[in-house]
């Protein structure tokens, strides 16, 4: 400062705006200070040009175990501690993040022995359409992959067993139909979780479901993958199993399991094991279908006589599907009078005399023709079905006898079959007297037969519904005696009129003295308690020889009579006897025959896509073709067929007859679509001969 003429003069700085600047930058930089060292994830930018890494963080050290230094010298130090299977995944994620592309990668990083999970994003850095840099920003994200897995247990384990479920058996499935050339699916049941449930409870249930499982996992092939489908159901996976034999041996392992006694607190269970199975690529090439197909011959199991082991064939698929179109059109039936009765008489064993019949429903179907009564009885059981059918059969039945009584027949007392399920609903013996007293029919002229295992239960509403039945004079016969355990106390308990034996006893009555004893000792039993008889089945001289050498007044067989439609059995009651005829099957042997395949091609105006089922060709003209086959299929115009012969090659037809050879066989004759593809059926049969 100087002096002016007396003045004193200075210059003065206004320092506040740097000030406050200086705090700010102050402030910021301790931020950042904070953030770099308290932050747990990597931040850092790699400057493409020189390679030079910039860290923003010290995240990267935790991560990857490493030091910013070491980092510094090589900037691969870290890649040895990316897991071996995930460094080809991290090097391709760099280079297209290098050349411009956003990129988020997870992979696994190994630190001694620990493994941990690292979500990875990419960011790079442009000037114009260039990359210059890549940011990298990447945590610790273990303890979200924990908790994915934990997700994905629950999501694909059944929580009970800790076994896979449907859901990873199906995605497992898929992997080994891509790897493996042969696969094999089994599912395999213990039968007996829906009875223990019941009668035991859920929590005993739960305790038989873990159980059955140990006990099946310490009968498992070796590499096989099982899952647990639910119940006491589980569904297995054998790899490269291509010999039918060696699979049955597979399958007979698992059924020994039966074998084993299961204890559960104080109880103990021996479980009926099942098996059904499906092949890939012999059944299908898709993993759903295949699960389903297995379940399909699982379900196979359960029919009468059946093995506890089944292999799925193709041709079950057409009786799904014609067993689907039965139970929608049986109501119908039903309402629409498609069923109808024939009569089986009953005749004296010396005169030939007619002394009574069994009514049997019957079912002409407009497309698939004559259906076997076990097949839509049982169809009817399923439902409330068997009800209306029941109730169609007894009054038809009464109707044809007040028309026989008005137009003076000489009328015998007719039979119907009754299930244990319409005795149990409702009122039955009150609808009995109702239809009777509605069509005026004598309760002397009718009869119900029941079969001996209805009766087992010991069930009491049954046995009130018998008895009320007694009271009303109507007759009760109790059918197939000797199939179940017989027991003197419910021939003494229930009011049974009629003991109709088994066929099975007739079938060697003439040369078996066991069976003569039995059937002896039946009659003696009956005669004490004021039973009739009737033995069933008779169909040669020689079994009603016995059978009158037994003094056995009553025989019901093909040997008098096959079942008639009402207007023969009306022209049979009109004569009073029936003559006896020896019946015989007739073998129709081939000179030659062709192995082919056939299925339902066209079901209406539908194209339809089922399995396929064998058959054997016999012959063929220019215009039609002849074969045989174990499956009833339908007589119908609508109905299109296509017959796929061993080359491959296919042939399209429509059945004109079928012939029912009465051994499960069945002779169809069908018409060529085309007449110009007979060739290949006359080529096809000439090749096989020669």
């Amino acid at each position: 400062m100087g002096k002016f003429n007396d003045t004193a003069r200075g210059v003065f700085t206004n320092v506040t705006a740097h000030h406050l600047l200086t705090k700010t930058v102050a402030a910021h930089a301790k931020r950042l200070e904070e953030l770099y060292d308290h932050v747990d994830a990597s931040i850092y930018k790699k400057t493409l040009a020189t390679g030079h890494l910039e860290f923003y963080t010290r995240g990267f050290e935790v991560l990857f175990d490493t030091t910013q230094e070491a980092m510094a010298l090589d900037p691969n130090a870290h890649r040895h501690m990316i897991h071996p299977n995930d460094r080809m995944k991290v090097r391709a994620a760099h280079t297209k993040a290098e050349a411009g592309e956003t990129v988020r990668i997870v992979f696994r990083v190994v630190t001694g022995n620990e493994v941990r999970w690292v979500e990875k994003q990419l960011i790079p850095q442009m000037e114009g359409d260039t990359p210059v840099a890549v940011i990298s920003v990447a945590r610790d994200v273990s303890r979200l992959k924990e908790q994915e897995e934990q997700i994905w247990q629950l999501a694909m384990h059944d929580s009970l067993t800790g076994l896979p479920n449907r859901s990873l058996f199906v995605h497992e499935l898929e992997e080994w139909i891509e790897q493996h050339d042969h696969v094999a699916v089994l599912s395999v049941s213990f039968n007996s979780i829906h009875l223990i449930n019941r009668d035991f409870g859920y929590a005993i249930g739960d305790e038989w479901i873990v159980a059955a499982t140990s006990a099946l996992l310490h009968r498992l092939p070796k590499s096989s993958f099982v899952a647990h489908l639910g119940g006491d159901e589980f569904i297995l996976l054998l790899a490269d199993a291509v010999d039918e034999a060696a699979l049955a041996l597979h399958c007979k392992s698992l059924i020994r399991l039966e074998d084993k006694t299961i204890h559960i607190g104080p109880y103990e269970w021996r479980p009926p094991v099942t098996v059904g199975m499906s092949r890939y690529p012999e059944d299908s090439d898709v993993a759903e279908e295949l699960l389903q197909y297995a379940n399909t011959a699982l379900g196979r199991t359960n029919a009468a006589g059946a093995d506890p082991f089944v292999f799925y064939t193709s041709n079950f698929n057409i009786e799904l599907f014609r067993r689907h179109q039965l139970g929608n059109d049986l109501r119908r039936a039903i309402e629409e009078d498609e069923l109808f009765l024939e009569f089986q008489p009953k005749v004296e064993a010396w005169s030939g005399r007619i002394t009574g019949a069994e009514a049997l429903v019957r079912w002409q179907h407009p497309e698939w023709g004559r259906i076997p009564p076990n097949d839509f009885i049982a169809l009817s059981e399923e439902g409330e079905l068997h009800i209306k059918l029941a109730d169609w059969v007894l009054k038809r039945t009464c109707a044809y006898l007040q028309d026989w009584q008005q137009r003076g027949l000489p009328v015998v007392p007719v039979s119907i079959n009754v299930s244990p399920k319409r005795l149990l609903h409702g009122n039955y013996a009150e609808t009995i007297k109702r239809v009777l007293r509605h069509y005026n029919v004598p309760a002397s002229l009718f009869e119900i037969e029941i079969l001996e295992t209805d009766v087992l239960s010991d069930n009491f509403k049954i046995h009130e519904v018998l008895e009320q039945l007694e009271a009303a004079n109507v007759q009760i016969a109790l059918d197939d005696f000797g199939t179940g355990y017989s027991s003197l106390s419910y021939l003494q308990n229930y009011p049974i009129n009629t003991i109709k034996i088994d066929r099975q006893f007739a079938t060697d009555l003439h040369e078996n003295k066991k069976t003569q004893g039995i059937v002896r000792t039946i009659l003696f039993m009956a005669e004490e308690f004021s039973m009739n008889v009737v033995i069933e089945g008779v169909e040669t001289l020689e079994q009603l020889e016995a059978v009158r050498q037994l003094k056995c007044r009553i025989v019901q067989g093909y040997l008098f009579s096959r079942p008639l439609g009402e207007e023969d059995f009306v022209k049979a009651l009109e004569e009073r006897y029936m003559i006896t005829t020896e019946t015989a099957s007739a073998n129709s042997q081939q000179v030659f025959s062709l192995d082919a395949r056939v299925t339902i091609h066209r079901f209406h105006d539908r194209i339809v896509h089922v399995g396929s089922t064998p058959i054997v060709l016999t012959k063929s003209s220019l215009r039609s073709v002849h074969f045989y086959a174990k499956i009833r299929l339908p007589v119908l115009e609508e109905v299109e067929l296509k017959i796929v012969l061993p080359s491959g090659a296919p042939v399209y037809v429509r059945l004109v007859t079928m012939t029912e050879m009465g051994d499960g066989m069945y002779e169809y004759e069908a018409v060529y679509k085309d007449q110009h593809q007979a060739h290949r059926v006359v080529t096809s049969l000439q090749e096989q001969k020669r």
